[in-house]
């Protein structure tokens, strides 16, 4: 029995012009029932993530008085969280630290194209150059317990833990930091501080060490209790701290003031009085949960329609955080729950996947993550894809929530620019880690340690896709400067696709290498990922590629077609459209069903901030053609299903066009004639015979010779022979085409 579609999801699917009355508890957004060409950046204005719990840390990029921190890490420290610090985990150090509120989130697109800034008033930052001295220093992990943050550095061999606090008292206001360095036979020194232009004077009174920097007749003190271990020093401008060779766990305790030299005997009081180092591996240890309750909704199962249907997973858009839900990546667990990321930095574990849909419950598992942008659940753990690192979440208290986020891979290059977005994590059968961003298509070996660059040149590329063996790797740039249109590219080890202006060589005329095919602005204005349907799934639909349009909320097949080892592409339109656009898709081993993550952004036909959706293939026969071949003289599609001959031969059933686009310097391209390259425009291509090959379902249309075009568009309106009609365009690009084909006359 076919199961009852809810209400709600017809509205929505049927007229996602609609905007509800309680747009809290369904995230629509200003946007919402503009088309994409009738956006404007007014419209992506969002002041929501100012409201948004993020938790006791965040992962950006950071602007700080001595200069920018590309992997930032901001914490929240103080009873209150009434101070922050900010770590630079690229090069492991504390780089400043503030008061009077945590981050002050940019409003423009949704916060996502620029970053954070501190919400108070610097106590003091160190220009880049602190951290390990002499040492190879890699930030590895970090813990949670309560409102605490342990970080976890290996510097060399020894591994040493730190977590930064707040303290205050008698209108002093005083940031501390506790260090453990395991044991080593060598000293570790670690730069604190540095200032070129500023006395440092290193002093010793009573049970105190200090090492107290003027700048401008303000100080900035370290002090720590004395004792044996470590020690504080000057060198040339910078602040040090040396902790000795060691047998067992070295601990420390510093305390750090800025403030006028007036209140320094204020100061030298509290650091006397402070409390003795706390015990790190005491602070290392899980606490209790920090997101409860978990989230529970009934689910929408949506209406079967031309052998697709597609279900809702209800997103919590109100929540108790006021976390955003603009969802940007899904995986699965072994036991068939879903692990969803969004942009904004969370993390999410979702259950009840039934076919029922009852009880779907969702519970905040992670947050802080730099704008992931795609998961893998590797080993039933959660792999996030940010724009510092790659994130692998453990729960070891098995309460539902990550308290340990290990560094498993820092090899990201991380750009300050707002729209250097890095995108898509996909994984081949090797076990081999795959994303895209400015700078190309990055591939990370199984073990997180090392990284090639296969192919460079995509503007801004929002996603990629890998067939399961690795054989194929795609992703799509966005229209723009040297992009004329949508495409979907083929990545190969020194591929270059276009982005930033040609580069011809014999073997690249064009100046860029050609795209498995084209995609038309009015088609898919943004793309994102492909999904590769598993063999022997959704029928004739097995091992083929899917592509997603962010912009049109829509999901389009994709036919490959080789000739002489060159590939080119089909796209057609599936009849399934989405509550936001789609950013990633995941065939679920448990049920075998794709789910959908999906997002809002600017230019989209979004109706709603995010979604989580389900579809279903039925059974019902598919419209559409599952190959096709490029021939000297036409174009051949082979459908699913056999198809009536009368319709199939009469020629009036084809419409045929063909254009170019113009690969400049400029914003996208306009439509060019083929025949007449001057000329805005498409030619008709006339469709001189079309006959039904003897498998019957294989259409071959004659054509005049055919060359090289960078789009053709075929409409159709065809039968079955059991009746059913099929019609629509398909969008393909010819790069090479292929043998003539010679069709036997019927006697």
């Amino acid at each position: 029995m076919p199961m009852k579609p809810h209400p709600l999801l017809l509205v929505a699917l049927l007229a996602p012009q609609i905007i509800f009355a309680d747009e809290d508890l369904l995230g629509a957004h200003a946007a919402a029932g503009k088309e994409p060409a009738a956006q404007t950046e007014k419209d992506w204005v969002d002041a929501r993530w100012q409201q948004m719990d993020v938790g006791s840390f965040l992962s950006s990029s950071l602007q700080t008085p001595g200069g920018w921190l590309a992997k930032g890490l901001s914490i929240r420290v103080g009873e209150n969280g009434e101070a922050a610090v900010c770590y630079d985990t690229g090069a492991p150090a504390l780089r400043g630290a503030w008061t009077g509120g945590f981050l002050k989130f940019y409003s423009g697109r949704f916060g996502l194209s620029g970053p954070p800034a501190a919400a108070g008033a610097w106590a003091f930052s160190t220009p880049p150059g602190a951290g390990w001295v002499g040492a190879t220093a890699r930030h590895e992990a970090l813990q949670l317990s309560g409102r605490r943050v342990v970080l976890v550095t290996r510097v060399g061999e020894t591994l040493v833990r730190e977590s930064p606090w707040f303290e205050s008292a008698g209108g002093l206001s005083v940031f501390t930091r506790t260090l453990e360095a395991g044991p080593g036979p060598a000293p570790l020194t670690q730069q604190l501080f540095s200032s070129a232009k500023s006395q440092i004077t290193v002093s010793n009174h009573l049970d105190l060490e200090f090492a107290a920097v003027e700048q401008g007749g303000r100080l900035t003190v370290f002090a720590r209790q004395r004792g044996p271990g470590a020690a504080l020093s000057e060198t040339n401008g910078r602040v040090n701290l040396t902790f000795a060779p060691r047998a067992g766990t070295q601990r420390v305790k510093l305390l750090i003031w800025s403030g006028a030299s007036t209140n320094l005997a204020e100061f030298g009081k509290f650091a006397a009085a402070a409390a003795a180092p706390e015990n790190l591996a005491d602070l290392s240890k899980p606490g209790p949960a920090r997101w409860l309750p978990a989230l529970t909704s009934a689910g929408a199962v949506g209406f079967p329609a031309d052998g697709f249907a597609v279900d809702t997973l209800t997103v919590p858009y109100a929540n108790p955080w006021k976390a955003l839900m603009f969802c940007s990546g899904v995986d699965f667990f072994k036991d068939g729950s879903a692990a969803v990321c969004t942009m904004h930095g969370d993390v999410w574990r979702v259950t009840g996947l039934d076919d029922k849909l009852r009880a779907v419950t969702w519970q905040r598992f992670a947050t802080g993550l730099y704008q992931p942008l795609g998961l893998r659940v590797v080993d039933d753990k959660v792999h996030v894809l940010g724009r510092d690192q790659i994130t692998r979440l453990h729960d070891d208290n098995r309460d539902g929530e990550a308290d340990l986020y290990e560094n498993f891979s820092s090899l990201i290059d991380t750009s300050t620019g707002g729209h250097d977005f890095v995108t898509s994590l996909e994984q081949d059968t090797a076990g081999n880690f795959y994303y895209v961003d400015p700078r190309g298509v990055q591939r990370i070996s199984a073990d997180g340690k090392t990284k090639e660059t296969l192919s460079t040149g995509l503007r801004n590329p929002n996603g990629l896709g890998v067939r399961p063996d690795g054989g194929v790797i795609t992703a799509t740039p966005q229209q723009g400067n040297w992009t004329p249109s949508s495409a979907i590219f083929e990545a190969k080890p020194g591929g270059y696709f276009g982005s930033g202006g040609p580069k011809k060589t014999a073997e690249r005329p064009l100046g860029y290498d050609a795209p498995l095919c084209w995609l038309p602005h009015a088609f898919d204005n943004s793309s994102s990922s492909q999904v590769w349907v598993p063999a022997g799934k959704w029928g004739a639909l097995g091992g083929q590629m899917l592509h997603f349009s962010w912009g049109r909320c829509a999901m389009d097949l994709v036919l490959r077609d080789v000739v002489d080892g060159q590939a080119q592409g089909l796209a057609a339109a599936l009849p399934v459209k989405f509550l936001s656009g789609p950013m990633r898709g995941t065939f679920n081993p448990t049920d075998g069903h794709l789910y959908i993550a999906g997002s809002t952004g600017w230019q989209t036909s979004a109706a709603r901030d995010g979604c989580l959706q389900r579809v279903r293939h039925t059974g019902a026969p598919l419209r559409l053609p599952v190959a096709w071949h490029a021939h000297s003289n036409g174009l051949s599609f082979t459908f699913a299903q056999p198809l009536e001959r009368a319709t199939v031969e009469d020629a009036g059933s084809y419409a045929v066009r063909q254009w170019n686009y113009r690969y400049i310097g400029s914003y996208g391209s306009k439509d060019y004639s083929v025949a007449d390259p001057a000329k805005e425009g498409r030619d008709e291509v006339e469709v001189r015979a079309a006959k039904l090959l003897p498998d019957g379902k294989t259409i071959f249309l004659e054509t005049p010779a055919l060359r090289p075009v960078m789009q053709m568009e075929v409409k159709y309106n065809l039968r079955f022979t059991g009746g059913a009609a099929a019609a629509g365009p398909l969008y393909l690009t010819i790069n090479r085409p292929g043998a003539a084909l010679k069709v036997a006359e019927k006697k």
